[in-house]
């Protein structure tokens, strides 16, 4: 049986809103994302402190790339630190299933067509569901400086800049506890003459702040997937995703799939990094 490559990937493009509505949509990103619960939560911490690091793999390929050692590029992007969560697994094979008209097993595809389309899949679509952690990792940062402003009245994009500004908020707390002169003279006091805190309360506020932001992470597509559905992001997206994998299936394609998410999301993480180091000095 034939299937023309124009014809197969018109269709796929054809069944993106029907996919976007039921994965992303209200409510199919509650069914998505309700997957995270469990062995994804665990993984959490991870896989967001792995965001910074997979960011600096993403640099190094594309500098590879400018240098014409393709090859080395292509081993790069397909390096992905952290683990792999049930939410991406699942979304994974409803790419194959529902969007591609493929089996998960590569096995299972007799036509000589679809075999080289599923093998061309395989790479674009795990760099695909490895974007939505940026998202996440935006939607968790945009709630902690949300809660940065109301309860503390300062700007806080991330794990780094909340902990300082918690961690002072302790350091300050304990210290006006102690204060020899009572409660009401030690706020005047250290309001003037500002507390420092310790190592350890840094480390600790620190790392409860992280996997309190990793945990936000994980379950944020309830909130960010529904409104990329709503203002067309995901439909953008799968389109890319759709031209990568044909372009993929020509025996001369060179050029890797690369979203721009990837470089934009690590925005949040430059000024988390600035504004809470410079937090402790």
């Amino acid at each position: 049986m034939n299937f023309p490559t124009d014809r197969y990937f018109a269709a796929c493009r054809q069944r993106i809103p029907a996919f976007v509505e039921s994965n992303y949509g209200w409510p199919g990103a509650v069914a998505l994302n309700r997957l995270a619960w469990g062995i994804d939560v665990l993984v959490a911490p991870i896989n967001f402190l792995m965001g910074f690091p997979n960011f600096l793999l993403r640099v190094l390929a594309l500098l590879l790339e400018l240098m014409r050692a393709r090859r080395a590029a292509r081993w790069l992007l397909r390096r992905h630190l952290g683990f792999r969560t049930k939410v991406q697994e699942a979304l994974t094979s409803r790419i194959m299933e529902d969007l591609l008209a493929l089996p998960i097993r590569s096995g299972e595809v007799s036509d000589p067509f679809l075999r080289r389309v599923a093998a061309a899949a395989r790479e674009p679509i795990t760099i695909y569901v490895q974007t939505r952690n940026v998202a996440a990792d935006i939607t968790a940062g945009t709630l902690a400086a949300i809660v940065g402003v109301v309860a503390f009245s300062q700007f806080t994009p991330g794990s780094i800049s909340a902990g300082a500004v918690i961690a002072r908020a302790v350091a300050r707390e304990q210290a006006i506890s102690e204060f020899a002169l009572g409660e009401v003279a030690g706020r005047l006091f250290y309001t003037m003459f500002p507390v420092h805190p310790s190592p350890t309360v840094v480390v600790v506020t620190l790392l409860a702040v992280t996997f309190t932001i990793a945990i936000v992470a994980a379950f944020s597509g309830f909130l960010h997937d529904p409104v990329q559905a709503r203002t067309g992001i995901h439909g953008r997206r799968l389109t890319q995703l759709t031209e990568a994998i044909e372009a993929a299936t020509s025996p001369s394609a060179a050029k890797a799939y690369r979203p721009k998410d990837v470089f934009f999301g690590r925005v949040y993480d430059v000024v988390d990094w600035l504004k809470g180091w410079l937090s402790f000095w």
